[in-house]
């Protein structure tokens, strides 16, 4: 069965008494000293889903960013296509911002400056651009895809802690209603 461990950082991270997790369906998967789902406090279960929560929300801001720069380096991928012989000389609007444009008449348009990250622009030919943003798409596609499936991961486990939750909840309240009774 499922299994998690609960520890407690090293004082030298300054992080106080908040529990690291680590979870497993298999054996080997856990470390040594994790406990079954079922014998972990409310306290811990809670712990947990606090935690996987955290996790399950920047995993999707994580999977939205690498999405939205994904879409960005497609439409500049896009954008290169319209730099042909036959478009030299024509008026077109080119984007300054996501939502600014202005009136440009295209003069060179076998070499673009790309923005390769942190402020730095390489002039490049057109190929060489559109290669460029190939990888980077492709790249930021598969790490998107890791991000998805590392989110589905981190569902599954909410979803068993949030059910041996309910469980251990509806245990205690027979319990209670059982000692009613008895009384």
């Amino acid at each position: 069965g499922l299994k998690l461990a609960l520890r407690r950082p090293s004082s030298r991270s300054g992080r106080g008494c908040e529990h690291r997790v680590a979870m497993g369906d298999n054996e080997g998967d856990a470390p040594q000293d994790s406990v079954p789902l079922m014998q972990a406090s409310m306290q811990q279960l809670n712990t947990v889903k606090q935690q996987l929560e955290g996790e399950i929300k920047s995993l999707l801001q994580n999977n939205e960013a690498l999405r939205d720069a994904e879409g960005r380096f497609k439409h500049s991928w896009d954008a290169l296509n319209s730099l042909i012989p036959e478009n030299e000389g024509k008026h077109i609007l080119v984007p300054i911002t996501s939502s600014l444009y202005i009136d440009a008449k295209m003069k060179d348009n076998d070499k673009v400056m790309v923005d390769v990250g942190t402020g730095y622009y390489i002039e490049m030919s057109v190929d060489k651009a559109k290669n460029f943003c190939n990888k980077r798409t492709k790249m930021l596609a598969d790490n998107a895809t890791k991000v998805e499936k590392m989110l589905k991961e981190k569902r599954k486990y909410y979803e068993m802690v949030t059910q041996t939750m309910q469980m251990k909840y509806d245990v205690m309240q027979q319990n209670m209603e059982k000692q009613k009774a008895g009384k």
